[in-house]
């Protein structure tokens, strides 16, 4: 194999499927960008806790300023939020949807190039609409669906993940160094996202399995392992600084069991809560929460697409161990075996394949290896520290084309295979019930609108803010001389023993002026509760109403505070 060699990510360029290949690649990120459109304003609980605040206060200058209003994802890279805050303060409101939903539309155009990268269809004019069809169904997933024009982001970190596979696949021909580049963008999403590292472990981890040497292995995942780095450093250095100095550990409040910070418990403060807590449970997960969404998440939802992945990597592991088994007790003596991989047979002669056909067969061989090796350790990661859904987008939408190749190396014949891919992508098609996150209908006219009562002279102003719900998005709303701090928060309240809490109370101790608190009415047993740890009562006889037209009119109460 000569390093000039690589997969083909298109139809040949003298071939008019080109063509079409092109127009659907242009076509799928508009649809999806009208999509977004259809399905309504983001207003989920993400975006009113920290999405939309998180990037006003990265852009103003107000971290120090203001004191955990976005609760504890007041700590998170901020930099994935700016670029829609800024495009969504600039044009109107579906205009922005539209752009963010065709940006996470590129995802069908990297799938297209994924599936022609490892599809064996001779036809170019077949190859191309299977490879348009599976990239569709990809991105029009149970979670998928649910998540166009969100601010989640796993659809966005997505283009790093896929782009790194991409470029994985083109450059397995060449010198191991090229691989370096290829682990850049996926470390740029985790350092963008962290959650990501799950994708990030499964793409260097499926370098150590694919059909070459094992010192060649070794050199390829080290040097897509120094590229992860060079990534995170990219998009994460920043802020990684700024924890470090402000909060002592680069990651806060997160793995500080190992950072020992002394503003947090010494505790990784992972979220736990979804995960499985036995073998058996781990073992039947995927059929689990496809039965039971609440399972991984929050909202309802409904797509089988995970679950037949799954089962089907069982069925080829399974017949392959029992092929290997076979091959023990009954060796062959002379005549090559037949080698059989997603449709590609091939005779071996002398150890080889013959001419064009067998380096093309190598290039898929490696292709598939590392796709299908990939998706399995990422979702090993996944299962083992998230077992978050949202988290694992990124393989809802590659699984349909895993499903092809899965089906493409059952131990039943050609056309029965065919079949069986068919009919399973039905069974996913026709199994699809989106999440929903909370949207708004009708749009508004910006992406945050509130009604702010009279508040007086700002100029010695700071607003308090307590209970857990999330409502800091309503913060660029205030005038911008205003200071908010959190007291009570899914991070710290004022009775828990956290040192976070000791600069919560310097705030509040050495504030001059005077005290309001932002609360949702119904929370107020809670706000009192927090307020006499800081030697604070409420005035509720002063409370006015700000009513937030984001989440159906929904309304807060703005009350005076005295000092006890």
């Amino acid at each position: 194999m000569t390093a000039s060699q690589s997969p083909r990510f298109l139809p040949p360029s003298h071939h008019p499927a080109r063509w079409l290949a092109y127009g659907l690649m242009i076509a799928g990120p508009l649809l999806i960008g009208l999509l977004t459109i259809l399905l309504g304003q983001d207003a989920n609980w993400d975006l009113r806790n920290y999405h939309w605040y998180n990037a006003y206060a990265f852009l103003n200058g107000r971290y120090g300023f203001d004191l955990l209003p976005s609760q504890t994802p007041w700590f998170y890279n901020p930099t994935l939020d700016v670029p829609y805050f800024l495009l969504a303060n600039a044009v109107p409101m579906q205009l922005a949807a539209f752009v963010l939903g065709a940006v996470q539309g590129l995802n069908f155009v990297l799938l297209f190039l994924l599936a022609h990268a490892a599809l064996n269809l001779a036809d170019p004019w077949r190859k191309t609409l299977a490879c348009g069809a599976l990239a569709a169904l990809g991105m029009l997933g149970g979670g998928g669906i649910a998540q166009l024009g969100t601010v989640f982001y796993d659809n966005v970190t997505s283009l790093g993940i896929f782009l790194s596979a991409l470029l994985v696949i083109k450059f397995l021909p060449r010198r191991v160094g090229w691989m370096l580049l290829a682990g850049i963008p996926a470390g740029m999403m985790m350092g963008l996202k962290l959650p990501s590292v799950i994708f990030c472990v499964g793409l260097c981890g499926a370098l150590l399995f694919v059909p070459t040497s094992p010192l060649r292995r070794l050199l390829l995942a080290m040097n897509f392992g120094i590229g992860v780095l060079i990534g995170i450093a990219i998009t994460y250095a920043h802020w990684g600084w700024f924890l470090q100095t402000q909060f002592g550990s680069p990651m806060f409040p997160y793995f500080n069991n190992l950072f020992q910070s002394p503003l947090a418990p010494l505790t990784s403060a992972r979220d736990m809560q979804f995960l499985p807590q036995d073998w058996l449970a781990r073992l039947l997960f995927p059929f689990s929460f496809t039965a039971n969404p609440k399972l991984v998440g929050e909202v309802e939802w409904r797509d089988w697409r995970i679950a037949i992945w799954y089962g089907l990597m069982a069925l080829v592991a399974g017949a392959g161990f029992i092929k290997w088994l076979n091959a023990l007790r009954h060796p062959r003596v002379g005549g090559g075996p037949r080698v059989s991989l997603n449709g590609i047979n091939s005779k071996l002669v002398d150890g080889r394949l013959r001419g064009h056909d067998a380096e093309s067969g190598s290039l898929q061989r490696q292709t598939i290896t590392f796709l299908l090796t990939m998706a399995a350790l990422s979702y090993a990661a996944w299962l083992l520290v998230f077992a978050i859904y949202r988290y694992a987008i990124p393989l809802e939408m590659l699984a349909p084309l895993l499903i092809v190749l899965l089906a493409g190396m059952l131990p039943v014949p050609h056309k029965a295979r065919t079949v069986t891919a068919v009919a399973l992508l039905l069974v996913v098609a026709l199994s699809v019930q989106p999440g929903d996150w909370t949207r708004q209908r009708p749009w508004l006219k910006h992406p945050v609108e509130a009604e702010i009562p009279p508040l007086g002279d700002t100029s010695n102003l700071m607003i308090l803010m307590a209970g857990f719900e999330p409502y800091s998005h309503l913060i660029p709303s205030f005038p911008p001389e205003v200071p908010f701090v959190r007291i009570q928060s899914n991070f710290a309240s004022p009775d828990e023993d956290k040192g976070i809490n000791q600069r919560i109370q310097d705030r509040i101790a050495g504030h001059p002026g005077r005290f309001m608190l932002l609360i949702p009415p119904w929370q107020y047993t809670l706000a009192d509760q927090a307020l006499r740890h800081l030697k604070l009562t409420l005035k509720p006889q002063t409370c006015q109403k700000v009513r937030d037209k984001l989440y159906d009119e929904y309304q807060l109460d703005l009350c005076n505070v005295a000092r006890l």
